[in-house]
């Protein structure tokens, strides 16, 4: 499926969080003032991002054609207790911190009725900077998740008529890319999906899994840089989980193939750049990693 530029609207806000990835726009951004705000059109903003070579080496350790006995999870980094989420009716509100989402969920007209009873028809994000409207398009059926990390950025994990949109909003400077259009296709289109998601330590990076319909393989986008590595040709179907180590130079994920249900527990580490294959995981252990990655549901998104 073929992505589209996300639009801000709204005629006069506190402060739009917004911005073109083009140099112009980016000194307008700089030299505006407060409290004032213009409409921008945000680009799609593969403009700019520079891809990363080196692919990482799969390993496999002995333990690979067994069930772990068991997974350390003081190693790992947990940004989700700090998040709140209230669904009422139609609307949804995250917060965390001093940034706040709310979402909101309408009827679905023409040929989006045929696919789904309703679709997200604003969304609106304050902060510091004052509050941003924004309109996906086509409307997704849902809001999957939202994650704050420590860099000031906000990513959004939205559900659409096929596949997954990840979108990261910089709260400090207003510039914002669709994670999917990080691996093109020869037609032009991103990514139809992106799986899991989470925020490192840092909140200088962000680690996804990322494919088409059937296919993930995993990404790392560095915000600060803005430079996306394709770690692995390895395609490893579907990407449950992500969770970064404390430490910050390395993070678990779990996959689940087409051929099997059982979930297997991967660790990449940048240093080496490596993936080693770990085990099997147990049902317990798979429900306790999924806590830890940005995620929540209500029956009011279901269509």
């Amino acid at each position: 499926m073929k992505f589209v530029q996300i639009m801000t609207v709204g005629a006069i806000v506190a402060l739009a969080i917004s911005g073109c990835s083009d140099k112009a726009s980016s000194n307008s951004n700089q030299q505006r003032p407060q409290n004032k705000v213009n409409n921008i059109e945000v680009n799609n903003t593969k403009e700019g991002v520079k891809k990363v070579e080196g692919k990482a080496t799969i390993e496999t350790s002995k333990a690979n054609d067994k069930k772990m006995n068991s997974v350390d999870y003081s190693q790992y980094y947990n940004n989700q207790a700090k998040s709140k989420v209230v669904v009422s009716g139609k609307q949804i509100v995250w917060k965390n911190k001093d940034v706040t989402f709310t979402a909101k969920l309408t009827k679905a007209k023409g040929e989006e009725a045929a696919e789904a009873n309703e679709v997200v028809d604003s969304m609106k994000i304050k902060s510091k900077r004052g509050e941003q409207l924004v309109k996906l398009n086509p409307r997704p059926l849902r809001v999957n998740s939202l994650s704050l990390s420590k860099s000031n950025q906000i990513a959004l994990h939205v559900s659409d008529h096929e596949g997954k949109r990840l979108v990261l909003i910089n709260l400090s400077d207003g510039t914002e890319a669709i994670v999917n259009m990080f691996e093109m296709n020869s037609d032009g289109a991103g990514s139809e999906k992106i799986d899991a998601y989470n925020w490192s330590p840092d909140g200088k990076k962000i680690a996804f899994g990322i494919g088409d319909l059937g296919s993930s393989y995993i990404g790392v986008y560095d915000v600060e840089h803005k430079s996306y590595t394709h770690v692995s040709d390895k395609d490893f179907t579907l990407i449950s989980s992500i969770v970064w180590h404390k430490e910050g130079k390395s993070f678990d994920f779990v996959s689940k193939g087409d051929d099997s249900p059982q979930a297997i527990l991967y660790t990449y580490s940048e240093s080496k750049k490596s993936i080693l294959k770990k085990g099997s995981l147990s049902k317990n252990d798979e429900q306790k990693l999924a806590q830890l990655i940005p995620n929540f549901k209500s029956e009011s998104y279901e269509n």
